[in-house]
């Protein structure tokens, strides 16, 4: 099964490699649990106003019977705010299947 992925961006233009990056991140999620009714990936800039970026990373996971929302931010460099967010949903998702076992 495909998983339902949206990929928002705010105020920040992604390299198609980086996009194909969250793509291929995000279905890493379906192996922990195979159920994911949505992911909402949002990447957020810092705009066009201040000179050193900072980025937003919000995951926004809907599984049968929860809802898992994850928010991190870094300073300068993008990769950092998608990794710490990604494994931040993957032991929330790993969390929540183990009670449900």
């Amino acid at each position: 099964m495909n998983l339902p992925l949206e990929l928002l961006q705010k105020n920040v233009t992604l390299p198609p490699a980086m996009a194909e990056d969250i793509r291929v991140r995000a279905e890493k999620l379906n192996h922990f649990f195979e159920r994911i009714m949505r992911c909402r990936v949002t990447v957020e800039g810092s705009g066009r106003h201040h000179r050193q970026g900072h980025y937003a990373v919000t995951i926004d996971l809907t599984v049968p019977g929860a809802e898992i929302v994850v928010h991190k931010r870094a300073a300068a460099n993008l990769e950092l705010a998608l990794k710490g967010a990604f494994n931040a949903v993957s032991r929330r998702l790993e969390d929540r299947v183990k009670i449900r076992a």
